[in-house]
Protein backbone atom coordinates (compact mmCIF):
# COMPACT_ATOMS: atom_id res chain seq x y z
CA UNK A 1 0.00 0.00 0.00
CA UNK A 2 2.78 2.34 0.81
CA UNK A 3 4.19 2.44 -3.26
CA UNK A 4 0.56 2.89 -4.14
CA UNK A 5 -0.33 5.96 -1.99
CA UNK A 6 2.79 7.18 -2.70
CA UNK A 7 2.84 7.03 -6.56
CA UNK A 8 -0.80 8.61 -6.10
CA UNK A 9 0.39 11.42 -4.27
CA UNK A 10 3.64 11.77 -6.33
CA UNK A 11 0.84 11.85 -9.13
CA UNK A 12 -1.15 14.25 -7.65
CA UNK A 13 2.33 16.48 -6.84
CA UNK A 14 2.97 16.51 -10.80
CA UNK A 15 -0.16 16.99 -12.13
CA UNK A 16 -0.11 20.43 -10.02
CA UNK A 17 3.20 20.97 -11.11
CA UNK A 18 2.10 20.86 -14.41
CA UNK A 19 -0.26 24.13 -13.58
CA UNK A 20 1.34 26.45 -14.36
CA UNK A 21 2.75 28.03 -17.47
CA UNK A 22 6.74 27.05 -16.58
CA UNK A 23 8.19 23.97 -15.56
CA UNK A 24 8.28 22.79 -12.01
CA UNK A 25 11.89 22.08 -10.56
CA UNK A 26 12.73 19.03 -12.20
CA UNK A 27 14.99 18.37 -9.26
CA UNK A 28 11.47 17.62 -7.00
CA UNK A 29 10.50 14.74 -8.81
CA UNK A 30 14.11 12.75 -7.34
CA UNK A 31 13.21 14.04 -3.53
CA UNK A 32 10.91 11.82 -1.03
CA UNK A 33 7.73 12.96 -0.53
CA UNK A 34 7.26 13.73 3.41
CA UNK A 35 3.87 13.94 4.90
CA UNK A 36 2.29 15.57 8.21
CA UNK A 37 -0.92 15.32 9.29
CA UNK A 38 -3.83 14.03 12.46
CA UNK A 39 -3.96 11.42 11.19
CA UNK A 40 -4.27 8.62 8.08
CA UNK A 41 -6.82 5.52 7.14
CA UNK A 42 -5.39 2.86 4.52
CA UNK A 43 -7.39 0.76 3.02
CA UNK A 44 -5.39 -1.87 0.64
CA UNK A 45 -8.43 -4.09 -0.44
CA UNK A 46 -9.64 -0.61 -1.87
CA UNK A 47 -6.35 1.07 -2.98
CA UNK A 48 -6.82 4.05 -0.99
CA UNK A 49 -5.42 6.60 1.53
CA UNK A 50 -7.17 9.46 3.34
CA UNK A 51 -4.64 12.04 5.34
CA UNK A 52 -6.73 13.90 7.75
CA UNK A 53 -6.50 16.68 9.82
CA UNK A 54 -3.87 19.80 9.35
CA UNK A 55 -2.14 17.81 6.26
CA UNK A 56 0.98 19.09 4.97
CA UNK A 57 2.95 17.41 2.13
CA UNK A 58 6.37 18.54 0.69
CA UNK A 59 8.76 17.10 -1.59
CA UNK A 60 11.61 19.73 -2.35
CA UNK A 61 10.47 22.68 -2.89
CA UNK A 62 6.95 22.01 -3.23
CA UNK A 63 4.54 22.46 -0.82
CA UNK A 64 0.75 21.58 -0.25
CA UNK A 65 -1.52 22.30 2.88
CA UNK A 66 -4.95 20.98 3.10
CA UNK A 67 -7.65 19.55 5.50
CA UNK A 68 -7.61 16.31 3.93
CA UNK A 69 -6.43 14.96 0.78
CA UNK A 70 -7.76 11.58 -0.32
CA UNK A 71 -5.86 9.23 -2.68
CA UNK A 72 -7.29 5.89 -4.72
CA UNK A 73 -6.04 3.78 -7.25
CA UNK A 74 -8.14 1.77 -9.71
CA UNK A 75 -7.46 -1.53 -11.17
CA UNK A 76 -5.67 -0.47 -14.21
CA UNK A 77 -2.98 1.68 -11.86
CA UNK A 78 -4.67 5.08 -12.40
CA UNK A 79 -4.69 7.51 -9.61
CA UNK A 80 -6.76 10.03 -8.30
CA UNK A 81 -6.51 12.23 -5.74
CA UNK A 82 -8.53 15.26 -4.03
CA UNK A 83 -7.52 17.63 -1.19
CA UNK A 84 -9.45 19.96 0.37
CA UNK A 85 -9.48 22.72 2.98
CA UNK A 86 -10.48 26.37 2.87
CA UNK A 87 -7.92 26.88 1.16
CA UNK A 88 -5.61 24.29 -0.35
CA UNK A 89 -2.51 26.24 -0.97
CA UNK A 90 0.31 24.66 -3.23
CA UNK A 91 3.54 26.46 -3.78
CA UNK A 92 6.76 25.25 -5.76
CA UNK A 93 9.88 26.72 -7.00
CA UNK A 94 9.94 27.11 -11.05
CA UNK A 95 12.86 25.40 -12.91
CA UNK A 96 15.79 27.65 -14.01
CA UNK A 97 14.22 30.77 -11.96
CA UNK A 98 13.67 32.31 -8.94
CA UNK A 99 10.17 32.21 -8.88
CA UNK A 100 7.43 30.54 -7.68
CA UNK A 101 3.93 29.16 -8.81
CA UNK A 102 1.34 29.38 -6.22
CA UNK A 103 -2.45 27.98 -6.49
CA UNK A 104 -4.58 28.04 -3.99
CA UNK A 105 -8.57 26.67 -4.20
CA UNK A 106 -11.22 25.13 -1.64
CA UNK A 107 -10.69 21.77 -3.62
CA UNK A 108 -7.88 20.71 -5.73
CA UNK A 109 -8.82 17.00 -7.71
CA UNK A 110 -6.59 15.34 -10.21
CA UNK A 111 -7.78 12.27 -12.45
CA UNK A 112 -5.16 10.33 -13.93
CA UNK A 113 -7.21 8.71 -16.76
CA UNK A 114 -8.14 12.61 -18.54
CA UNK A 115 -4.99 14.08 -17.14
CA UNK A 116 -7.05 17.13 -16.06
CA UNK A 117 -6.21 19.11 -12.72
CA UNK A 118 -9.31 20.91 -11.36
CA UNK A 119 -9.09 23.87 -8.79
CA UNK A 120 -12.69 24.61 -7.22
CA UNK A 121 -14.52 27.29 -5.52
CA UNK A 122 -12.20 30.73 -5.03
CA UNK A 123 -9.80 29.57 -7.33
CA UNK A 124 -6.16 31.50 -7.54
CA UNK A 125 -3.12 30.75 -9.60
CA UNK A 126 -0.22 32.97 -9.47
CA UNK A 127 3.01 32.99 -11.19
CA UNK A 128 5.67 35.95 -10.91
CA UNK A 129 3.65 38.78 -11.60
CA UNK A 130 1.07 36.87 -13.38
CA UNK A 131 -2.50 35.77 -12.05
CA UNK A 132 -5.66 34.07 -13.13
CA UNK A 133 -8.71 33.86 -10.44
CA UNK A 134 -11.96 32.17 -10.63
CA UNK A 135 -14.98 29.93 -9.20
CA UNK A 136 -13.47 26.91 -11.57
CA UNK A 137 -9.78 26.95 -13.09
CA UNK A 138 -9.33 23.43 -15.22
CA UNK A 139 -6.20 22.87 -16.87
CA UNK A 140 -5.80 19.41 -19.18
CA UNK A 141 -2.33 18.14 -19.50
CA UNK A 142 -2.67 16.47 -22.73
CA UNK A 143 -3.60 19.50 -24.60
CA UNK A 144 -1.68 22.00 -22.31
CA UNK A 145 -5.20 24.35 -22.03
CA UNK A 146 -6.56 26.45 -19.03
CA UNK A 147 -10.22 27.22 -18.99
CA UNK A 148 -11.57 29.21 -16.26
CA UNK A 149 -15.05 30.05 -15.37
CA UNK A 150 -15.86 32.71 -12.92
CA UNK A 151 -18.59 30.32 -10.94
CA UNK A 152 -17.55 26.82 -9.62
CA UNK A 153 -20.72 25.34 -9.96
CA UNK A 154 -21.62 26.54 -13.83
CA UNK A 155 -24.51 28.80 -12.94
CA UNK A 156 -22.36 31.27 -15.07
CA UNK A 157 -22.30 33.99 -11.80
CA UNK A 158 -19.48 35.43 -11.56
CA UNK A 159 -16.42 36.73 -13.16
CA UNK A 160 -12.66 35.50 -14.14
CA UNK A 161 -10.31 37.79 -13.57
CA UNK A 162 -6.63 37.72 -15.34
CA UNK A 163 -3.51 39.58 -14.42
CA UNK A 164 -0.68 39.14 -17.82
CA UNK A 165 2.12 41.42 -16.81
CA UNK A 166 4.63 42.10 -19.96
CA UNK A 167 7.75 39.93 -19.11
CA UNK A 168 10.25 42.04 -21.22
CA UNK A 169 11.54 44.21 -18.70
CA UNK A 170 12.20 47.37 -21.40
CA UNK A 171 8.88 47.63 -22.03
CA UNK A 172 6.94 50.92 -21.54
CA UNK A 173 3.23 51.01 -20.87
CA UNK A 174 1.38 53.59 -23.77
CA UNK A 175 -0.92 56.04 -22.50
Amino acid sequence: MRLIVEWGLIALLSSLCAVGTAQAEKADRNRPVQIEADSVRMDDARKTATYDGHVILTQGTMSMRAARIDVSQDAQGMTSGVAVGKPVEFRQKMDGRDEFMEAEADRIEYDARTEVVKLIGAAHLKQGSDELRGGLITYDMRTERYQALGAGDGSGKGRVHAVIRPHNQGAQAKP
